[in-house]
This record gives C-alpha cells, structure tokens and sequence, in this order.
C-alpha cells in the first residue's frame, strides 16, 4: 500500500509532535506500507543521513518548504504560528496533488500538528482521506486561571481564536465532514467533533504513545521505605500550572517525609519557580533538577515513588505513559487527556471544583500516596502493565490492520451508492 502522509511536524530525536510526526512515518514504513512524507525542512539535516544509511527502504520524505518571510511569522505568537501552519499546509496541498498524479496514493493520512481547529487540506485531494489522531476540544478551567498568571489572557485568546477557526478556517470542517475517518484523542475532542460530523464514524486512539525501547523489561521493583519521592517533569509553560502542585505540595502535612523533585528548566514561568518555593514556603522539602538529558529523565523515573501531573490543558499527556512505563502511580486532575489515561487503578484523579478544594484534594492525595505504601506499590504495577499496551508499534499497527482498510472500504462503498443513484 502507497500512503501519503501530511506531518508538518516531524523530527527524530526531538520531542512533542515532532517526535510524533517521525515515529508514523517511520513506524508505517515498516510495516508493509511505502510512507510518501509531506514535512517541513527543519528535521532534512537529521532526517537525509537516516534515510542514507538505509534503515527504512520504505519511506520518502518530501520537504515543503514555505517563503522566508512565513518562516519569521513562525515565532510572531499565536497567530503568525497559526498563519505559519495554514500556508504550510496550502503549499504541501498543492505538492501533494503534483505528486499524487504520478505516484497514485491508496490514501493520504494527517497526522501533524494534532489539532482539530487548525486542519487538514488534504481532503481536496479527493481520495480516502485519514484525520487523526488529533485533540484540540479542549479548555482550561477558568476556575483555575490564576496559575496562568498573566498568562491567562493568552490563554483566552487561544480560546477565541480556536472557536472563530471552526468557524473560518475550511481545513477544520471540511476535514470533519470529508475525511473517510476522524480520529480523536479524547472526550472534549469527540463532543466537538460529533457537531461537525453527524451520522460518520469517529474514531479514539490516545496520540499519546511510548517507543518499546522506552519501556523498561519488566516492572520497576520499589519498596515501601519510610519516605516519598514524589516527581514532576514538564516544561514550565503555563498551561503545565506547575504552581499548582507547589501549592498543593504545601498543603501536605510537614511532619511527614515527603520530597519534591521538579524537572525542567524551560518555558514562561521558569523565572518564577524560585518564588513559588519561596511564597508557599516549601523550599527545603523541593529539588529543582533543572533541564536534563533523555537518559537522565529516567533515571529521574526511576528513582521516584509517584508522578504528579497537575496540567490545565493537554489533549494526552506523553509525561504520564513515561512514568506509568516506569511503575509510578499518578496523582492528577479529572480533566482532558490525564482523566482518560489514570484510572482508579494506578492513581488518583481530582476533581476540579474550587480553587481551595482542588489545592487540599491534590495534598490528601499525596498523603495518601505516603501512608498507602502497599497500595501504592499495586498502582504501579498496575500502571506499567497499562502502559505496555501504549507502545507506537502497537498504536501504528492498529491504522495499518485497522484504519486503512476501514477508509477504503467506507469510500469505495460511499462511491458506490452515490452511482447507482445517479
């Protein structure tokens, strides 16, 4: 089978949607699938020596690249990214339909940038046509907004800014209402989608995924000692509302031994993280780590006993299958990606109801985590054997045994009654 995949993000070694853009192309490629990739020029330096030495005969990689000036809106906020991405996806519409006339796709896939709002041209191909996995229909709680701090007007803006792109942005609709199959990464995505898209298949697959090289052999062998390490990994964007867990943490009873170790030193609010310590007056019980490498992150996972994740807005957050990959069980928040990832079974979920409550929910959690030790140690094993059902090769094998042939039967059948009409 010959696929067309659009991946505006997609860079090896990277992180985030670039490294999810390489790991479909690459993954497909090896299973029995000839990968044609649409992608940006950012990861040629990286992606060319790869493909040289011949490790995947599959895959080919077309760089569509945009204007200088484009280029430079890229890091002009919100909206000269979004410009950035909607020419992008134009351009590499225009150079799939060339390269479709002679290479004769069976059908063209999106899989980067994840985003409902921000689309996908590729429908105007007019052939099956895969959206997905993407999120997007998410929202932070405006209850919670003072831990955007000035953030949050930002924060709004990207509200607004989503809702007026279903309303003009033709990639979104279209995409929704054209495509042979949707497939979203969680409920607030579904509900939005099931407006656009009445009487079609919706498809679920979290865009949230581990590499089998990640995932240790067996399950990491921890016992119940008499202190907790309890970790935090994330960059320190507001969204992430590191304060939040600062906070939180500061609620939990000192009299007990209970550590913090917070890893990441990037993003907005990485100038106020020493005045979070201070304020909430946590600073000899908080290990700052700082930016780490990849290896270090984890030994980081291996050396804590729980993951708190405490992010106000994310589709599927990678954090939490990497700590579940390790044997860590979770304290979040019932919201998006993290309420459909964390079950009672490996960790604990808050609901979000006052800003207080919210604060003392996440604090009792974590105490519970310390005088719990048994029970803990059983959420995470509980949690490893989840995440061994989230690696890439068996999310990727699904769209090739699964999805593709579903979006080729679904068109041919729908062509099929559209002539037998006429």
């Amino acid at each position: 089978m010959k696929v067309l995949l659009s991946a505006y993000a997609c860079v090896p070694y990277q992180g985030s949607e670039q490294l999810t853009g390489w790991t479909y192309a690459s993954t497909l490629s090896m299973n029995d699938v000839e990968v044609h990739c649409l992608t940006q020029g950012d990861g040629q330096k990286v992606i060319d020596p790869i493909l040289a030495e011949g490790l995947f005969p599959n895959l080919r990689v077309h760089y569509v690249r945009v204007p200088k000036w484009v280029d430079r809106l890229y890091y002009k906020g919100l909206f000269g990214l979004y410009f950035h991405y909607l020419y992008w996806q134009w351009q590499a519409y225009r150079t799939a339909k060339r390269l479709n006339a002679r290479e004769r796709y069976a059908l063209v896939h999106h899989v980067t940038y994840g985003s409902i709002q921000l689309g996908s041209f590729m429908y105007r191909l007019k052939i099956p046509f895969i959206f997905g996995p993407v999120g997007g229909g998410q929202e932070a709680p405006a209850i919670l907004k003072d831990y955007f701090g000035k953030y949050w007007q930002r924060e709004q803006l990207r509200s607004l800014v989503s809702k007026l792109l279903q309303r003009l942005n033709p990639g979104f609709y279209k995409s929704l209402r054209l495509a042979s199959r949707v497939i979203v990464t969680n409920k607030d995505t579904y509900r939005l989608t099931q407006q656009f898209r009445r009487n079609k298949p919706i498809d679920w697959v979290w865009d949230a995924g581990l590499a089998s090289s990640f995932l240790p052999e067996e399950p990491v062998k921890r016992t119940a000692g008499n202190e907790l390490k309890l970790l935090w990994v994330g960059r320190l964007l507001p969204r992430k509302a590191l304060e939040l867990t600062i906070h939180a943490f500061s609620k939990v009873n000192p009299a007990y031994p209970i550590t913090l170790t917070v890893v990441g030193g990037s993003g907005e609010m990485s100038g106020q993280l020493t005045d979070y310590l201070s304020h909430y007056q946590v600073t000899d019980r908080v290990r700052l780590a700082g930016q780490v490498t990849f290896q270090e992150v984890r030994n980081f996972y291996r050396e804590a006993d729980a993951f708190i994740f405490t992010s106000l807005r994310d589709s599927c957050p990678h954090q939490l299958l990497e700590a579940m990959a390790f044997s860590l069980p979770i304290v979040t928040l019932s919201l998006h990606g993290q309420d459909e990832l964390v079950s009672d079974s490996n960790g604990i979920k808050v609901s979000i109801q006052t800003k207080d409550q919210v604060a003392d929910e996440l604090a009792k959690a974590i105490e519970w985590m310390y005088t719990h030790p048994d029970e803990r140690l059983k959420m995470g094993e509980a949690a490893y054997q989840f995440a061994k059902q989230e690696v890439w090769d068996l999310k990727i094998k699904k769209f090739v045994d699964e999805f593709y042939p579903a979006a080729l039967a679904t068109t041919v059948s729908e062509e099929m009654y559209v002539s037998e009409a006429k």
